[in-house]
């Protein structure tokens, strides 16, 4: 990742980090809060309950005394005294009453209101009259022809050793009622299997249920029936998610704040740094003329100031070394060519000491004398003359000609040069580039193949030469490898040094000149010996 693409994503991290943290210490702390509110909540709604059941029951009683008193129930407890039966004087709705019915000592059904089947049956089955507390109610399990209710009962002497068993049902709109007071949700469940875990509970007692909070109100297995509450937690989750939306709006405001002011800065610092860099590409290619300008001021202004002045620096110091390097390279080649002038001047001297001695002495054989020493004198005459167009041909080189230049034309106008060689299988040729084209000076490249192919043919009788061009990413490489017996080690250290020619009339000079044609190419050649034996020589040039 780039240095601008970090520092992006650190801005961002900042930015959502710490709201990211916010959110989660608010709603972890809102949650406790919440459900220690939501079982505050259901305490408070739950005591509600006491004081709605105590006063319905008063109620209750008040409505059964004022049944007990009616003309009604004390007509029907005559009629059944005298053997009449019936009961359709006691009017239980008149008082608020869903039922009604005349009871013997032991509980029997003696007369009923709107229930005449229930005459002859013990009503509670599962109460003694021993249980029967006059003053109070009870709950229990009423049923007629819409099905079972259940409902708060009262039995209370009606005279003659009778009494009077009434009460009301628990309805849909006790329910109701029941449900708004406790804000919960209240229900009625008959005694049974799925009751089982009600009968464990204590009653008005707040137990967990999942999330939410459940009460017994009312009722048990005896009775028939249980009165539950179920109070809903999370009635305030919506503030909680109020708050975490706000939180959540602000964090993604903040990200995508700093997201906006990290492209701007880092676009910035991009485009200053991009600035140096393609300054440092320049330097590389080998341009000290450009100076760095920042855009705008600051610390990259003095960077860019810094930058300039190193470049011209540098620029002072490569033309230094560029001129140590010339005076040294010129120093070698004056040295070499003293060295080389100084070899054939001797046979010259020598030569033509012999030749004037023979004249002088009048030899006989002076003619075979003066044809040999005449033929030295032409030889090395001729071996200073080409050393000499070698070194006028060094000092003149221009620059090359770098054009675009087919791969394939180019190795097949090699081959043409060495079609005998090829087919007698001295010199092997091969391009692996598969590039359409380079970017090089044909003809001086061209000469320094020719001359590396001519060394390896003549590093022994039967060497064989092998010619193979590859391309490495952007670089074409060329290398070109020998059977001979290898560089010598002195070679291979002085490696593009002017010295003594190994070979008979060699001047020294053709590496030289291949390495300046190389070099002014911008590219790179190294020489090597092969394990398996042989000289080799690698050329790297840039596409």
């Amino acid at each position: 990742m780039t240095f601008t693409g970090r520092v992006r994503w650190f801005l961002v991290a900042v930015a959502v980090i710490p709201s990211a943290l916010i959110m989660a210490v608010i709603y972890f702390h809102s949650s406790l809060q919440l459900q220690s509110s939501d079982r505050q909540r259901a305490y408070q709604n739950l005591r509600k309950y006491a004081s709605f059941a105590g006063s319905m029951t008063g109620d209750l009683l008040t409505r059964v005394s004022k049944l007990v008193e009616s003309p009604g129930a004390r007509k029907t407890a005559l009629g059944v005294k005298s053997g009449r039966g019936g009961g359709s004087e006691l009017k239980p709705r008149s008082y608020g009453l869903d039922y009604a019915e005349i009871l013997d000592s032991e509980l029997l059904v003696l007369a009923s209101h709107h229930r005449p089947g229930l005459i002859g049956q013990r009503i509670p089955a599962s109460l003694r009259p021993k249980e029967i507390d006059t003053a109070g109610w009870i709950e229990t399990l009423e049923y007629d022809i819409r099905g079972p209710h259940p409902a708060f009962t009262c039995i209370r002497p009606i005279g003659h050793d009778l009494l009077l068993y009434t009460g009301k049902y628990l309805d849909a709109a006790t329910l109701l009622q029941l449900s708004f007071l406790l804000d919960a949700e209240v229900n009625i469940s008959l005694a049974g299997d799925t009751t089982e875990v009600y009968s464990r509970m204590d009653r008005q007692t707040l137990y967990e249920s999942g999330e939410d909070f459940l009460a017994v109100l009312a009722g048990s297995d005896k009775a028939g029936f249980y009165l539950t509450a179920l109070f809903i937690a999370g009635t305030d989750k919506p503030i909680l998610q109020n708050l975490l939306s706000v939180a959540a709006i602000v964090a993604i405001g903040a990200a995508l704040l700093a997201i906006v002011m990290g492209i701007y800065v880092t676009g910035r610092t991009k485009r200053e740094i991009d600035n140096l860099v393609s300054a440092t590409a320049r330097i590389a290619e080998g341009d000290f003329t450009t100076p760095v300008m920042a855009y705008e001021e600051g610390e990259f202004s003095d960077l860019a100031d810094s930058f300039s002045d190193m470049i011209r620096r540098l620029r002072e110091t490569q033309k230094r070394l560029a001129a140590t390097e010339r005076i040294a390279a010129w120093q070698s080649m004056g040295r070499k060519i003293a060295h080389e002038i100084k070899n054939p001047l001797t046979p010259i001297g020598i030569s033509a000491d012999d030749l004037r001695r023979s004249h002088a002495e009048r030899l006989p054989d002076f003619d075979k004398i003066l044809r040999e020493t005449t033929g030295t004198i032409r030889s090395e005459v001729d071996r200073l003359t080409k050393l000499l167009d070698e070194f006028v041909a060094f000092a003149r080189m221009k620059p090359p000609e770098i054009r675009d230049v087919g791969a394939a034309q180019f190795i097949d106008d090699l081959r043409a040069l060495y079609k005998a060689d090829i087919d007698s299988g001295r010199v092997h040729m091969e391009d692996k580039s598969s590039r359409a084209a380079f970017r090089f000076d044909p003809d001086a490249i061209k000469h320094v193949l020719i001359n590396l192919i001519k060394n390896g043919l003549e590093s022994s009788d039967d060497a064989r030469v092998s010619v193979v061009l590859t391309a490495v990413k952007e670089t074409l490489e060329i290398s070109v490898e020998d059977t001979g017996p290898g560089f010598s080690e002195q070679r291979l250290r002085s490696s593009f040094e002017p010295e003594v020619s190994t070979k008979k009339g060699g001047s020294g000079l053709g590496l030289v000149i291949c390495h300046r044609i190389v070099h002014d190419h911008g590219g790179t050649m190294e020489l090597y010996n092969r394990s398996e034996g042989g000289a080799g020589v690698r050329i790297a040039l840039p596409r």
